[in-house]
């Protein structure tokens, strides 16, 4: 664990940077839900899981070909990233 320590002469700093941190939980957390969308999209389109079309699917197998090919791969990237950065945000712990 690493330990961030900030220091300023402002006793609302805390408080404006715990909103800040919550807002940013909050675009991410909706970020993630418009990505779930579109990756469900194709997975129901295609009736195959993200995992398994990555581990053995091509862009031939896929009516778009490389376009949708390249969304979708897009979208799960974007999707893992935006998870982990969440599960960092929700990880921080205030203390005084």
């Amino acid at each position: 664990m690493a330990d961030i320590k900030i220091h300023t002469e402002d006793s609302s700093a805390k408080t404006v940077l715990a909103e800040a941190v919550e807002a940013e939980k909050n675009r991410i957390a909706y970020a993630l839900q418009l990505g779930a969308k579109k990756i469900n999209f194709f997975e129901s389109k295609y009736k195959v899981s993200s995992r398994e079309f990555f581990r053995d699917g091509t862009a031939e197998n896929l009516e778009g070909k490389d376009i949708e090919y390249v969304e979708w791969a897009g979208e799960a990237k974007l999707h893992s990233r935006l998870q982990e950065r969440l599960a960092i945000l929700k990880g921080i712990e205030y203390v005084d």
